[in-house]
């Protein structure tokens, strides 16, 4: 059975920063080593490109971006794992849709999180791991 998942959280932070650090290399690299150590992406933030969302082993997922509209909205569409940088035969992935939403709060930003179709298997993981990547990410768009 899968599942939808939904995290909040507010970044006292003009929007475009919060962009900026959420989906530039430097950022990213920062408040997503709270689900892997050293993660990394490849591709580019716009609509239809093809994206990999990678560890350092290269290890990861493989994904295409449905539709990016910077400062306020990224949809990513997975299409599957990868191992070692190469695609895995594995549907747990294939479907899940993550989406951001940025939303202008007067200077500040909203942002919400949603992630549909989660293999069961993976929502308690998820539960720990995203409130503590927002934290990440609050903190560095914050200082």
């Amino acid at each position: 059975m899968a599942i939808k998942l939904d995290y909040v959280i507010e970044i006292r932070a003009p929007r475009a920063r919060v962009w900026t650090q959420m989906l530039g290399d430097a950022g990213y690299r920062d408040w997503t080593a709270a689900f892997c150590e050293g993660s990394y992406y490849e591709g580019r933030w716009e609509t239809g490109a093809d994206m990999r969302f990678l560890g350092p082993s290269g290890d990861g997922m493989r994904a295409r971006i449905e539709v990016a509209r910077e400062p306020e909205y990224v949809s990513i569409e997975h299409l599957g794992e990868l191992v070692g940088g190469a695609p895995k035969e594995c549907a747990d992935w294939q479907g899940v849709f993550e989406r951001y939403w940025l939303k202008d709060q007067g200077g500040a930003t909203r942002i919400e999180v949603e992630l549909n179709q989660v293999p069961e298997a993976y929502v308690e993981m998820m539960n720990t791991m995203w409130p503590a990547a927002l934290q990440r990410l609050k903190k560095a768009c914050e200082t």
